[in-house]
């Protein structure tokens, strides 16, 4: 019995020795996928946003919803400040996307922020995809995880590296509005798309997770403390969905309302006619973007105007 007992211990000791390693090996695997595709606009907002630490600008926080959906040289043009758009994707999660950039925000400078609709707890703090950029694109924001979070998180660790080990050989040749080829200057994906039949529609819950509501108050609470301007404005999304989802919508509306952290703009003003969407309720063609943006130009200057 003794013995038994002794050789559990050293199994039970070499596990919880062994099995942390793995884990940070797998961890910082980098994806090649992730690198040669839009997902590298992690990286490049970090340095973008790194250059222009001391000067005011404007910075698009969001899924891909800001990615395929905004046009920045028409809202830099408009107000003549820089603009970085950090978007990539919403499963990257809203913690991440904003611990990742906050250092960077400064007094004066206006953050535009269009969380997508899904309210659970995987989209405040993401789930592979998140693994997968950090990774491999910035490795040192993985302090910025908490340690909720990164119980959330560890059950993602081994999809992550199964998707390493699995990237195509030949990714290098990677183009289309996916690839790292797609994204210009200011971080919006710029490849020429055109609108699919084929869009699945997506399905809403109607409840906000308690801890993704707290941490949307954080935002606000945060940029409003360091005198910077938040534009909470809802995500474009296809109309045919926006229909569909109208109750889920309004419960999410009016939750956000009832939590004093309401939408500057009503959720039907960015919703848009299906075929000006390419290939999810999320994302839309060059010239739904150009249409999108007019109205974001039009409430940032509501916003920009506004004494407090």
């Amino acid at each position: 019995m003794k013995d038994f007992i002794i050789k559990v211990a050293l199994m039970t000791l070499v596990s919880c020795s062994v099995l942390p390693i793995i884990d940070i090996i797998m961890l910082n695997s980098v994806n090649r996928w992730s690198y040669y595709s839009h997902e590298r606009n992690v990286f490049l907002s970090y340095n973008r946003l790194l250059s222009l630490k001391d000067s005011n600008k404007i910075v698009i926080v969001a899924g891909s919803n800001g990615g395929f959906g905004v046009n920045s040289r028409m809202i830099n043009e408009a107000f003549n400040i820089p603009v970085v758009n950090t978007c990539t994707h919403a499963s990257i999660g809203t913690r991440m996307q904003f611990e990742m950039y906050k250092e960077f925000l400064r007094k004066g400078d206006i953050v535009v922020f269009c969380p997508e609709y899904d309210s659970g707890i995987s989209r405040l703090y993401g789930g592979s995809v998140l693994l997968r950029k950090v990774s491999t694109h910035l490795p040192s924001a993985y302090k910025k995880v908490s340690f909720d979070q990164w119980l959330y998180l560890h059950k993602y660790i081994g999809i992550h590296f199964n998707e390493v080990v699995n990237c195509p050989d030949d990714i290098e040749e990677f183009d289309g509005p996916y690839s790292a080829k797609a994204v210009n200057e200011y971080g919006d994906i710029e490849w020429e798309r055109t609108h699919k039949d084929s869009i699945k529609i997506s399905k809403l819950r109607g409840v906000m997770d308690d801890k993704l509501i707290a941490y949307y108050k954080y935002i606000h609470n945060y940029t409003k403390a360091n005198g910077i301007k938040l534009v909470f404005i809802p995500p474009t999304f296809m109309r045919s969905n926006f229909k569909s989802c109208a109750k889920q919508i309004d419960s999410l509306t009016n939750c956000l309302k009832k939590n004093g952290i309401p939408w500057y703009s009503s959720p039907s003003k960015y919703s848009f006619d299906d075929s000006l969407y390419y290939d999810t309720p999320y994302h839309m063609t060059q010239s739904g973007a150009a249409i999108r943006t007019e109205l974001l130009i039009e409430d940032l200057r509501e916003i920009m105007n506004c004494k407090e």
